[in-house]
């Protein structure tokens, strides 16, 4: 799975328990050493609710210690982070967010984050119900692929979906 990442965008469907977070945990890796710090670019890990968020969040620095890593969650107030400088000081030097889906939606909405400086997406945990008004789908319509049919698959972050429990009627909305 995690060569396949690396090849193209993928959604891994493992069941609980068997190595979804360790596939995605290579994946970024691979992902920050391919784009080295001077480029500023973002990896960017969503999950669907702030406990996920806060278990990813550990897991991925005890996986990545050398890592800066941020948890952006509700409790932050970032719904009250109005401007581009607070965003600024928040992600500066930050290689790995770690975020609902809502967060990065509303941040890209407002434009203090561009999708440009994001180089990797991990939509973890349901990816396969990020239909219709779901953020997840939000961020993918409304910013990801109109960039991408504008000025091709190089200007807009790969993508590594994860599941344990995919309907595969839905996997097609997901492209």
């Amino acid at each position: 799975m995690f060569e396949r990442s690396m090849l193209e965008n993928i959604i891994v469907a493992m069941d609980t328990g068997s190595g979804k977070t360790h596939v995605a945990l290579l994946r970024i890796r691979a992902e920050l050493e391919r784009s080295p710090c001077t480029k500023s670019l973002i990896v960017w890990f969503l999950a669907p609710h702030v406990e996920l968020c806060n278990q990813q969040y550990r897991e991925l620095c005890k996986g990545l210690p050398a890592t800066k890593i941020k948890l952006l969650v509700g409790s932050d107030n970032v719904h009250r982070w109005s401007e581009q400088s607070i965003w600024d000081a928040a992600l500066d030097h930050v290689r790995l967010v770690i975020s609902t889906h809502k967060i990065l939606e509303d941040a890209l909405a407002h434009n203090f984050v561009k999708l440009e400086t994001l180089s990797l997406l991990v939509f973890d945990e349901e990816a396969h119900h990020c239909v219709r008004k779901h953020p997840a789908n939000a961020i993918m319509q409304r910013f990801y692929h109109p960039r991408r049919m504008k000025l091709g698959f190089d200007s807009v972050p790969h993508i590594l979906g994860l599941t344990a429990s995919p309907i595969q009627s839905k996997l097609k909305q997901l492209k």
